[in-house]
């Protein structure tokens, strides 16, 4: 009677390396002879389902729109800069500086354009993070997802914009028109931010109607402010390239224009401040508005010094960046004028807790 050994299981091997063929037979038989497919399938399902269980909380999320909207205020910076100093064609190649060089610092111009890039890819990362941390935020909420999405169009009209800048000779308006598509984005990062830090909810005035309403007219005036900067800027030297064309209008006429705009703005501001502090309103929001006096003084002697000056580049990149700054201290200040209503549940439910027969557009929008 013949005796059959018994053998021990095979193991799954594992592959170190795998050389693909190019030949038919190759797309039809495995490209290796011991390639474990059930391995390789079970580590992918356990790589999906760890993403797939990610969970980010409100804190980590906050975080993430806080460095996204650092970054944006940045290359908004940087840009100028690029644009100021002439040095768009610092780096004669992409993505490298240079043939060969990836990094290129020989000159300022290469350097400026190097920053650019730098912060160009930091903020398209940071973007998609604040996307992506919304999907994955718990508690989930519909808001923030569409306030991050405005972040990724933004960016994309950015790059589109910056074409169209490009091919026409970096007209005024199109350079104009690519500032004030960066206050859009910065504006919409706090807005990002702002909502982030807060609970979900309907929201209710903690200032009078009258006092609202008169913030509301502020934000209108420094909107306006952001449209007549540029005119100016696109009527004097730094327009952008010296053959570029200008708008046809003299200088001390739409500066005087700007100016009146700026002292529009400060007035309508001490006013409320004013009416607030006789409200007893809370410090939080007086806090808040005396820091947005302080930066509007600051900006508003920027442009008087610079007009002075002769328009240095120097002073004009200060006033851009004294601008970034303004968008984004006049919307928090308006935003904090009101607050969450107490309610049992301020948060919108994920997706995944929803009762059997409720869909997700069921749930009421915060």
């Amino acid at each position: 009677m013949l005796k059959v050994r018994p053998t021990a299981p095979r193991e799954p091997t594992r592959v170190t390396s795998c050389r693909l063929s190019r030949s038919v037979k190759a797309r039809v038989q495995p490209p290796c002879s011991n390639l474990d497919y059930m391995s390789v399938a079970v580590w992918s399902k356990t790589q999906w389902e760890r993403i797939r269980r990610f969970r980010l909380s409100a804190e980590a999320y906050r975080k993430v729109t806080v460095v996204a909207l650092a970054l944006i205020a940045i290359i908004v910076v940087t840009g100028a800069a690029v644009r100021l100093t002439g040095s768009g064609l610092g780096c004669e190649d992409w993505p490298n500086c240079s043939s060969g060089e990836f990094v290129g610092f020989e000159t300022p111009n290469q350097t400026i354009e190097q920053v650019n890039r730098l912060f160009t890819g930091l903020v398209s990362v940071a973007v998609i993070a604040a996307v992506l941390g919304s999907l994955r935020r718990r508690p989930y909420r519909r808001d923030l997802v569409w306030w991050s999405a405005g972040l990724v169009a933004g960016v994309i009209g950015q790059i589109v914009l910056g074409g169209i800048t490009v091919l026409v000779d970096l007209h005024p308006a199109a350079v104009g028109a690519h500032f004030l598509l960066s206050m859009l984005l910065v504006s919409d990062a706090t807005i990002l931010v702002w909502k982030a830090s807060h609970e979900a909810g309907p929201t209710r005035p903690r200032v009078s109607p009258a006092n609202l309403n008169l913030s509301r007219v502020a934000v209108a005036t420094a909107a306006l402010l952001m449209v007549t900067g540029p005119i100016v800027t696109g009527s004097g030297p730094h327009a952008g390239d010296q053959k570029s064309p200008r708008f046809d209008l003299l200088i001390p006429d739409v500066a005087r224009v700007h100016s009146l705009n700026m002292w529009l703005f400060l007035i309508i501001s001490v006013i409320l401040l004013l009416r607030l502090g006789r409200a007893k309103t809370p410090s939080d929001i007086l806090r808040r508005g005396y820091f947005l006096l302080i930066v509007i003084l600051i900006q508003g002697g920027i442009g008087y010094t610079q007009y002075e000056l002769g328009i240095p580049a120097w002073l004009v990149l200060a006033h851009i960046a004294g601008a970034t700054l303004l968008v984004g201290t006049v919307l928090w200040f308006h935003l904090g004028l009101s607050s969450v209503m107490a309610t049992d549940s301020t948060a919108t439910e994920s997706p995944s807790s929803l009762v059997p027969g409720q869909s997700e557009e069921s749930l009421s929008p915060t």
